[in-house]
């Protein structure tokens, strides 16, 4: 038995409203001015009525825009990523941008793919947190759109940068246990070389201590018992007062709990800091002190400067802008 059933399209819209299809498709594109009420009333209802779906494809020939933003982040299993999408995306939509996110886990190989992916399709920009370097970048992304980088300031970066003051937030925060007694440190980090902003708050902590140790931690694939009893170790390793500086949120959540409950971290002998994107890390031990970053807003901040970016259809410039952390 044949299908009768026949999905609408434009000439079927315009037929029912008795408009041409180019009235239509004004209509679709946010172009009410050039008709009237009366008129725009009538295209609506046919929509309506039609249950008309717009061919994207079609639209974005005749556009140029998708309305698509891509947003590259480092790992999703950080709150740190959810939290800059939701800045990203609060941002976009509200200029009429939809925000796709894509994660590369922490992998150089698979950024790459990601990004040859963006370049491939009709995203109208990206914003990345990148590990890859400005050339590599360049010469995946051949298509001209706007590009922001966030969380990772890259230095001779082309492209706006919306990054947090990564080397005084550790300076300060170092200083302050500096001057509270505390001598030796242990760096709790992924790939120290990995990341820019990574090497920028050890460059920070080693500004302003003297006794320190690294401590790396693959997030790939891990023992917890093993990373657990290293810094047990580290610990219990010298009679100076100790500060464990977790350089993500991630690692004070994974590893202090249970530094805490067995008495290690007693904020006497032994403390821990670090970089907290959510209030779940002071929840840990109320009297630790950390340092505040704000996620949400590097998100927003970044998607407003790809929005300008996009409407203006100018060069981009190379600023960089600075959401500060706090630390307390």
């Amino acid at each position: 038995m044949q299908n009768d059933k026949h999905s609408a399209n434009i000439k079927d819209v315009a037929a029912l409203a008795h408009v041409s299809t180019a009235t239509v498709s004004r209509f679709l594109n946010g172009n009410l001015n050039r008709m009237s009420e009366a008129t725009a009333g009538r295209v609506k209802v046919a929509i309506d009525k039609l249950k008309y779906v717009p061919n994207s494809a079609a639209r974005q020939m005749t556009t140029k825009s998708s309305k698509l933003i891509a947003l590259i982040v480092a790992n999703t299993d950080d709150y740190f990523s959810t939290e800059l999408f939701k800045g990203v995306s609060s941002i976009l939509e509200s200029n009429g941008y939809i925000g796709t996110m894509l994660d590369s886990d922490s992998d150089f190989q698979r950024e790459k793919k990601l990004i040859s992916a963006v370049n491939s399709h009709t995203f109208d920009g990206l914003i990345i947190q990148p590990f890859s370097t400005i050339t590599t970048i360049n010469n995946i992304m051949r298509r001209e759109v706007p590009i922001v980088i966030v969380d990772r300031e890259t230095p001779q970066a082309p492209w706006p940068q919306v990054v947090t003051n990564n080397f005084d937030a550790a300076r300060e925060a170092t200083t302050y246990f500096v001057e509270h007694g505390f001598a030796h440190f242990i760096v709790l980090t992924s790939n120290l070389s990995a990341a820019t902003n990574r090497r920028e708050r050890y460059r920070g902590i080693l500004a302003a201590a003297n006794d320190v140790d690294v401590l790396e931690v693959s997030e790939s694939s891990y023992n917890h018992k093993d990373i657990h009893e290293q810094l047990i170790k580290l610990l219990t390793k010298s009679d100076n007062r100790t500060v464990i500086f977790a350089l993500k949120e991630r690692w004070l959540l994974e590893f202090i709990p249970n530094l805490v409950l067995q008495g290690y971290i007693d904020n006497v002998k032994a403390t821990a800091t670090g970089f907290a994107d959510t209030a779940m890390s002071r929840r840990l031990e109320p009297r630790m002190k950390l340092i505040s970053q704000n996620p949400f807003l590097l998100g927003a901040s970044a998607a407003e400067v790809m929005v300008d970016s996009l409407s203006k259809e100018t060069i981009q410039s190379d600023d960089v802008i600075i959401v500060p952390a706090k630390f307390g």
